[in-house]
C-alpha cells in the first residue's frame, strides 16, 4: 500500500467515529469504536516515522524552520503528523462526550463544539470549555 493509499483511506474513514461521536454518542460501542481508531492512527504514526527513521533521512530537525521545513518533505513525517492530528482531536472529542455525559451538558450543545474539534482541533476543544463553564458557573478543567 502506497503513502497516497494510507492517507486517502484514513481521510475518509475518519468521519465514521466523528459521526459516532456527533450523531450516537450514547451507542454502546461509539466509544470503543472511536477509541480504536484512535489507537491504529497513533500506531500508523509510530510506524510511519520508525519508516522515515531506518531510511537513513536525517537532513530535518525539530529544532530549526528549515530543519522542520526538511522533516515535512518526507511523506512518511507529513503523515506522521497527518495521523497525529487525527487521532489527538479524535480523542479530545472522546473525552469532550465522555465528560459532557458526566456533566449532564446536553450533547446538542456539544455537538458544535465537537464538529469544529474535528475541523480546527484546539478551537473546538475552547468552545466545549466555555460551554462546560458556562454550565457549571465555573472555569475548571
Amino acid at each position: 500500500m502506497t503513502a497516497d493509499n494510507f492517507y486517502s483511506y484514513a481521510s475518509v474513514l475518519i468521519f465514521v467515529p466523528w459521526a459516532l461521536l456527533i450523531f450516537a454518542p450514547r451507542w454502546r460501542f461509539t466509544e470503543p469504536v472511536a477509541f480504536g481508531s484512535a489507537l491504529l492512527l497513533s500506531l500508523a504514526a509510530a510506524w510511519f516515522t520508525f519508516n522515515f527513521l531506518s531510511n537513513g533521512e536525517n537532513d530535518g530537525s525539530l529544532l530549526t524552520l528549515e530543519g522542520l521545513k526538511n522533516l515535512f518533505r518526507s511523506q512518511s513525517m507529513i503523515l506522521t503528523g497527518w495521523f497525529n492530528y487525527l487521532s489527538f482531536c479524535l480523542l479530545v472529542g472522546i473525552w469532550q462526550v465522555h465528560d459532557a455525559r458526566q456533566e449532564k451538558i446536553p450533547h446538542f450543545a456539544v455537538a458544535p463544539g465537537l464538529v469544529l474539534t474535528m475541523l480546527a482541533g484546539p478551537a473546538g476543544l475552547l468552545v466545549y470549555l466555555v460551554i462546560r463553564a458556562l454550565r457549571k458557573g465555573k472555569w475548571e478543567i
